[in-house]
């Protein structure tokens, strides 16, 4: 069996002995996949990639390229190709030397080799027009492809890239990050990204790392964190607009339960409910927005009162309240329902998350129901 391109073992970081960026971490990233780092801001992520690019060494724990230990390899002996948030061009140098920087590095190429791997990769990226431009000449976009250029102009086993579509706007976003899911399955490279953005990693990345407090709360693909998340966090932390959370209380009916919620109670077959994993008999119910049947009777349903309604174009949200408790119900466009009587929603079994209330874990048994 062949060596993963990348795998964490038990990794930490800390700066002063006492408190941990990262504790704990382990990954296997395979050739070719493209995995994002996601959380939000100070969970770890962007400590990981530092110590994956050796610009920080771990504290404790391994790192293995391709099964090769390199916790004390320098940054310039890991093949990594390397796109910070910054871009980090130098002003003094166009876009060429810019490039070509990371070449003359290696003191072993000719000046004729460092031109065509330059040409070959500003081909690649197309920017063969920007050669001669400085970087003060360049746009945001402009500047993040150069980098990107300089990034793959070595030839790396593994792209990281650190946050590197923040500082571009929501439209060239989506044409850059396009851009860069298409190259990557091009070139069949192992890439990296750090992103605070969840839907910037849903749409590019193969697999997903949510980091909370530097641990892994779940890496899985993306379709797995959004239908079947690990935990509350991870729950809460995926998906626009988020899942709602309805806690209840479990009571036994027959063979089934029955959910006891302030909207309502809720029948929910035994079947979909790991009851090994029961600390009590709190529960807290998942439910994207787009799971919910609006029905006339209130058997079997919730009843909420509706706050307003969102029409987005394509489909309504209506904000609701349940006691003190916000949900958000998304319906089609021509299905709309007065805002002064209230809404009676189902909820979809088959996409319904159960929460042990007292772990957060999620207690949900993959079943046809």
């Amino acid at each position: 069996m062949s060596e993963p391109m990348i795998r964490l073992e038990n990794i930490g970081k800390s700066y002063d002995g006492r408190t941990y960026a990262v504790r704990g971490m382990d990954l296997t990233i395979e050739k070719g996949d493209f995995v994002a780092l996601l959380g939000p801001s100070g969970c770890g992520k962007s400590t990981t990639l530092m110590m994956l690019c050796g610009l920080y060494r771990p504290t404790e724990g391994s790192i293995y390229f391709n099964g090769r230990y390199v916790n004390n390899i320098l940054p310039k002996d890991r093949n990594i190709g390397m796109v910070f948030q910054s871009y980090a061009l130098y002003p003094n140098m166009n876009v060429f030397e810019n490039i070509a920087f990371p070449l003359k590095q290696l003191k072993h190429l000719s000046k004729r080799e460092i031109r065509k791997r330059v040409q070959e990769v500003a081909n690649t990226v197309k920017i063969p027009e920007l050669l001669h431009r400085m970087p003060s000449q360049l746009s945001g976009g402009q500047q993040q492809r150069v980098a990107m250029c300089r990034a793959l102009v070595k030839d790396p086993d593994i792209l990281l890239l650190d946050e590197p579509m923040s500082n571009l706007d929501a439209r060239l976003k989506l044409e850059i990050r396009d851009e860069i899911k298409k190259l990557q399955e091009r070139l069949a490279l192992t890439a990296i990204i750090v992103t605070h953005d969840q839907e910037e990693a849903m749409a590019i990345s193969s697999h997903i790392a949510v980091i909370d407090q530097g641990s892994i709360q779940q890496y899985a693909a993306p379709d797995v964190l959004y239908n079947r998340p690990k935990n509350l966090f991870v729950a809460s932390f995926i998906g626009t607009p988020p899942m709602n959370f309805i806690t209840g209380t479990l009571e036994p009916m027959g063979e089934d339960f029955v959910c006891i919620t302030a909207g309502g109670n809720i029948t929910i077959p035994a079947a979909l409910i790991d009851c090994d994993l029961l600390t009590s008999r709190s529960v807290v119910l998942g439910i994207r927005p787009h799971n919910f049947k609006v029905v006339q009777s209130r058997e079997n349903a919730l009843t909420l009162s509706v706050d307003y309604i969102e029409h987005l174009g394509k489909e309504n949200l209506y904000r609701c309240q349940m006691a003190e408790t916000s949900i958000r119900v998304i319906t089609a466009i021509d299905e709309r329902y007065p805002t002064d009587e209230p809404l009676s929603v189902q909820i979809d079994l088959k996409m319904l998350n159960i929460f042990d209330e007292g772990s957060g874990d999620n207690i949900t048994c993959d079943v046809v129901v």
